[in-house]
């Protein structure tokens, strides 16, 4: 699993006065796999499709070399009895159940006693996701109207089939929730691409379509997904507040960059910045928080082209992106990231203005 490495961990900034330059050239955050597309520290480096092709080769090696062991182990068991090998099979099982329920619970935060506000905020939210849920849903029916009536059945169908069975496993992994998410998203694309069923269909409506079903897909997903109380990101999530919080006096000069933050409209731009990368963790689809840190990265550009009345370079980026997000400490920055790296369709992320400043970053 990915844990988010921030900007200034790897910084060597002292309170006195430190040059240090944080410009990475863009071939450094490219696919270490050369296929010119933009790598990910939770791919090892690799792309999204480079890094699939790595796993699913790693992942076939190893279902073979665990065949191949328990041949062994059975031909080493030879004559013992078929009874007692059973019995022993059923007891480590249930010896494995026993200790999964007692790492659940274990890891199952501590339930306390809601006040009646915290119950009326919890209600609000539940209220808030289901209407947001019935408009992605209302939307996607009606831009499914507008296709023709076999295609939009195939869709709706499988659709439905993959969010009935991420909703019966209850007992899956992220990483395996994750894998089945992205298989789905691969499975579709090679239907568009395909089969005669979608050859009606243009490259720009299959973008679209594409498009919606991961909105749907992720926004009824979102409360299932999203910070999962089987990972550790929310353990993470307040390491790395707390890190950011220590790093309250980094000032813009510290960054080796210059931030007319005395002229108000740059102020503006700044607040501008901090409230587009907040607002990303209110957003449900992993195609809407990517477009929030678009925004704020737009907007960092256009703070530094006012500072020096000048056209800003991509080299001033990441330290600009670094001291606003040391600025805003984004509320759980790292289930964010992980969410989108997660359940984000992956050629999002593979190129494009999104990828690129989302591949900023995690770097």
């Amino acid at each position: 699993m990915q844990e988010t490495v921030l900007p200034h961990e790897n910084m060597s900034v002292t309170k006195k006065n430190s040059k240090k330059t944080f410009h990475i050239d863009e071939s450094d955050l490219l696919c270490k796999n050369g296929c010119g597309y933009y790598g990910n520290p939770a791919w090892q480096g690799f792309c999204s499709k480079c890094y699939r092709e790595v796993y699913q080769k790693a992942k076939q090696a190893q279902v073979q070399h665990d065949a191949l062991q328990k041949a062994k182990r059975l031909a080493g068991l030879g004559d013992s009895p078929p009874s007692f090998s059973k019995f022993e099979e059923k007891k480590t099982q249930q010896t494995n159940k026993r200790s999964h329920t007692v790492k659940s619970i274990f890891k199952r935060p501590l339930q306390k006693e809601s006040s009646p506000d915290q119950l009326a905020t919890r209600k609000k939210e539940v209220r808030r996701a289901s209407l947001e849920s019935q408009q992605v849903g209302g939307e996607f029916a009606e831009f499914l109207q507008t296709l023709k009536k076999p295609v939009a059945l195939d869709v709706s169908k499988r659709v439905r089939n993959l969010n009935e069975r991420i909703h019966n496993l209850t007992d899956y992994s992220i990483e395996e929730l994750s894998e089945m998410v992205q298989d789905f998203y691969q499975s579709m694309s090679d239907q568009f691409h395909g089969t005669p069923l979608y050859s009606s269909c243009t490259p720009e409506t299959t973008e679209q379509l594409m498009d919606y079903i991961e909105k749907f897909i992720m926004t009824t997903l979102y409360r299932l997904v999203f910070c999962s109380p089987h990972t550790n990101d929310e353990e993470k999530d307040l390491t790395i507040q707390a890190r950011i919080r220590s790093f309250h006096w980094v000032n813009p000069q510290m960054l080796d960059m210059s931030i007319a933050e005395h002229e108000s409209a740059v102020r503006q731009l700044v607040d501008q910045a901090i409230t587009d990368i907040i607002e990303m963790n209110s957003k449900r689809a992993p195609q809407d928080k990517l477009a929030c840190l678009v925004k704020c990265s737009k907007h960092i550009f256009e703070v530094l082209r006012a500072s020096k009345d000048s056209p800003a370079s991509a080299d001033e980026f990441l330290p600009a992106l670094i001291y606003i997000v040391l600025k805003a400490n984004p509320p759980l920055l790292q289930s964010n990231i992980q969410y989108i790296t997660r359940f984000s369709n992956p050629s999002r992320l593979m190129s494009g203005e999104a990828g690129y400043y989302f591949t900023n970053l995690v770097s």
